[in-house]
């Protein structure tokens, strides 16, 4: 696989995982049922996101101001994670306040990358 197409793998896979993110609470408990998983697994996916994109920025390949979009959605994240058992439940993701946090710290980074990528690749 050659190094472009990571990239561009890499790239979907980011934008997947914070549409995901910044889905409204139906959507989000839809994906949870459907995958037989519990709402962890959303952070969890994203957690993977950063820590390649970490490797990303460190290798050149992601620039600062992308990865700044990413850690904005991390200090959402981590607020969800610091919160007691209740915020892992379904009914959580469509009342607690940092779940909305999340989906729209999510919205932001996603439109971001957005733009930078599509202007990088000259769409």
């Amino acid at each position: 696989m050659t190094d472009d197409r990571k990239l561009t793998d890499f790239r979907r896979w980011a934008l997947a995982v914070l549409d995901l993110l910044s889905a409204g609470p139906e959507r989000q408990v839809e994906y949870l049922r459907a995958s037989g998983v519990g709402p962890d697994e959303v952070l969890l996916q994203f957690d993977d996101v950063l820590h390649v994109a970490h490797t990303r920025l460190a290798d050149g390949s992601l620039n600062g101001e992308d990865y700044l979009l990413l850690q904005s959605v991390n200090e959402s994240v981590n607020s969800v994670s610091a919160r007691p058992e209740e915020i892992w439940a379904e009914d959580a993701l469509k009342k607690a306040a940092e779940w909305e946090e999340v989906r729209a710290a999510s919205r932001v980074a996603k439109s971001g990358l957005e733009q930078s990528w599509s202007q990088e690749s000259g769409d």
